[in-house]
């Protein structure tokens, strides 16, 4: 079957690493209850060891893969189920790329997905949960999100075979043109959107929604689900995270920046100044309103 991967995308800082805790808690725990070392059941796709998997056909173009037309010549093919290589009927990937079309060839294709969830975040918590990330003023975070042309570097896995210069990119372009590219498509695979406000503040109602998605659209079924749900808003909760990378680290943050730091909304309004507000509201504003953010 070739629908084998399940997408979680999402535009940076909007959530994914609490989606990520929810549903490996779901999927691969018997009660539910969370630890950091379950996010590695659902990995990013933006890795370079799935490029490496496919070095020889690759061929003379390795060396030119930062170059985002090169680089999406090949992206359908690390997306083939034997050269991610894993035995399951499925997969969850996170990725924040966007699902974008560079020079007529894809970021991936509906005869891939099993399904896709996407959440989305109130672009202004974004700028500040963005800027804490990366170390920038807030001014710099409105530029990175309303740059067209915008893309991330993959992660650097254990191999040897990229250096600076070749290193893959991730298109993510701007915040409003993310979240229309995994938002508009007119696929037939199951697709659930998610806010990540919601995700925080009705968590319990929030999972129910993810668990009956599950059950609706794939006829999976839980076990034992009114207690993993218990256990999952104990284990899960941003004061108990914070802990737990304060304790044991955690992979996923920069050097040095706390990952887990606030997880609330509405920090914009207490953090930016009215001229920032406003240019990202006027940049943002039809996508905004869409999804009742203003």
């Amino acid at each position: 079957m070739n629908k084998h991967i399940f997408w979680l995308a999402s535009y940076p800082k909007s959530g994914s690493t609490l989606l990520r805790a929810i549903l490996s808690s779901l999927f691969f725990t018997e009660n539910g209850v969370f630890d950091l070392k379950l996010l590695e059941s659902i990995s990013q796709f933006e890795t370079t060891y799935h490029v490496s998997k496919i070095r020889k056909l690759i061929g003379n173009d390795f060396n030119k893969l930062k170059n985002l037309t090169i680089f999406y010549k090949y992206l359908l093919k690390i997306q083939e189920k034997e050269n991610l290589g894993y035995k399951e009927d499925f997969k969850f990937y996170k990725t924040h790329s966007g699902n974008f079309v560079i020079n007529n060839n894809f970021f991936t294709l509906e005869k891939n997905i099993r399904g896709i969830i996407y959440i989305i975040r109130d672009p202004r918590d974004v700028c500040i949960s963005w800027a804490n990330h990366t170390d920038i003023t807030y001014d710099k975070s409105i530029e990175f999100m309303i740059n067209d042309v915008q893309s991330l570097l993959w992660i650097k896995g254990s191999n040897e075979l990229f250096d600076e210069n070749n290193i893959p990119q991730s298109f993510i372009s701007r915040w409003d043109k993310h979240v229309i590219s995994w938002t508009s498509n007119k696929w037939s695979c199951p697709q659930l959107i998610l806010k990540y406000e919601d995700l925080v503040y009705k968590k319990e109602d929030t999972i129910k929604v993810i668990a009956n998605f599950f059950t609706d659209r794939f006829g999976f079924k839980f076990n034992n689900l009114k207690n993993k749900i218990v256990n999952i808003l104990e284990t899960t909760n941003f004061q108990k995270l914070k802990e737990t990378e304060t304790k044991d680290g955690f992979v996923e943050a920069q050097s040095g920046r706390q990952f887990f730091k606030s997880g609330t909304k509405n920090q914009w309004k207490s953090k930016l100044n009215k001229e920032q507000i406003i240019k990202i509201e006027d940049k943002f504003e039809k996508i905004m309103n869409k999804f009742n953010y203003k």
